[in-house]
């Protein structure tokens, strides 16, 4: 009597080898998922340690705009820069200044500073008109120094404060005018800044709103 053939020996081998080739394709299956799920991870960490550090850079470049807005304030309130502290206490323009008998007179419009500057520094500091600065945008205008000097000459001729090269001891204040000659057009501008500095090479400066 034969056998059935599902009983042979033959059988039983095809048998055996489909199954452990079944069995193989499965856990090389598994271990491809295995390999491609870690390589997920790894990616998807990798990107978020990256949005992380780009977030962190946004974060601190916001933070360094907030900070400079912050430090630009306005009439009236003193503004620290270094050892010294600027304080304007106001704004006014016009065709000409000094003296009723012997006016500067303008090329373009005055616009007239009313400033304060007091050093806070250990050593005396010689100030002077160059330390002001006006800011429009790039522009960068210088103030006029005979013109600053009349503004802060009295008609009987005297002088009191000029900020022509003038020495300031530590813990003194002195107030005074600076003056700029400027187009109509800009002396009229309502975004325009003051620029103030420690020295005469500006190492350290800061800005104050006109208005």
């Amino acid at each position: 009597m034969k056998k059935p053939f599902y009983k042979k020996w033959w059988f039983i081998l095809i048998v055996v080898i489909v199954v452990l080739g079944a069995i193989g394709n499965s856990t090389e299956g598994d271990d491809t998922t295995k390999k491609d799920d870690a390589k997920d991870k790894v990616e998807t960490s990798t990107e978020t340690t990256e949005n992380k550090a780009d977030s962190t850079k946004v974060d601190k470049k916001e933070d360094k705009k907030d900070k400079e807005k912050e430090e630009i304030i306005g009439i009236g309130t003193p503004l620290e820069v270094g050892d010294a502290v600027f304080t304007l206490n106001g704004v006014s323009s016009a065709d000409q200044v000094g003296p009723s008998v012997l006016p500067t007179k303008a090329t373009g419009k005055f616009l007239i500073l009313d400033v304060t500057y007091k050093n806070n520094g250990n050593k005396a500091v010689t100030i002077d008109a160059s330390f002001f600065k006006l800011k429009r945008g790039e522009k960068t205008y210088e103030s006029d120094n005979a013109a600053s000097m009349s503004a802060n000459q009295g008609d009987d001729g005297s002088i009191e404060n000029s900020f022509f090269f003038q020495e300031v001891n530590p813990d003194m204040e002195i107030s005074g005018k600076v003056v700029f000659d400027l187009a109509p057009e800009v002396a009229e501008a309502t975004d325009l800044q003051l620029q103030v500095q420690t020295g005469i090479w500006g190492t350290e400066t800061g800005m104050i709103n006109l208005k």
